[in-house]
């Protein structure tokens, strides 16, 4: 029975060499995966461009509003034919066109009474630029008509600065 026994183990450790390494995990290369997006994105995040365009379209809106309805005050004062304001931030540009006869002119008296009804009109204006000269009014009317066919007010920022100096020259 030794030789038996000696012949079963023999063969179990044979069985044991081939068998065992079967059951062991083979290490191939498996598929891989792209490591995760180390990009943080939220679940709900507001869309800032069009939160922004928004704002802009809205303060736009608000703007060419207010510049019509102080333009409609401003003309109702008995020298004033037409009236044209151009409203950015805190700041209104007027420009009107005087009635004829009456020797009617921008007097500082008259400006001073356009200045004073802007401002009551509206407290968001602390600064208001007043002429009657038709170049300047008719630039300020061109801005005007831009402006409310959707044009946003920062494109005509240069010319704005422009007609401020020419309303009111810078003292050297």
């Amino acid at each position: 029975m030794p030789k038996k026994m000696a012949g079963l183990v023999a063969v179990l450790l044979l069985l044991s060499i081939f068998a065992f390494p079967a059951c062991n995990m083979q290490r191939r290369p498996g598929p891989t995966n792209p490591p995760p997006s180390r990009e943080v994105v939220p679940e709900v995040m507001p869309n800032t461009d069009q939160f922004n365009n928004d704002n802009m379209n809205n303060r736009m809106n608000q703007d060419n509003a207010l510049a019509e309805q102080l333009a409609s005050k401003v003309r109702t004062i008995e020298e004033v034919n037409k009236a044209t304001v151009v409203v950015n931030g805190n700041q209104a540009w007027v420009g009107v066109d005087l009635k004829a006869g009456a020797g009617a002119r921008l007097t500082e008296k008259l400006k001073t009474k356009i200045m004073e009804m802007v401002k009551v009109q509206s407290n968001q204006i602390s600064t208001v630029y007043v002429t009657a000269d038709a170049d300047v009014v008719t630039r300020l009317k061109n801005i005007a008509d831009d402006i409310a066919a959707g044009k946003p007010v920062s494109g005509f920022r240069d010319e704005l600065n422009d007609i401020t100096t020419r309303i009111m020259p810078k003292v050297q």
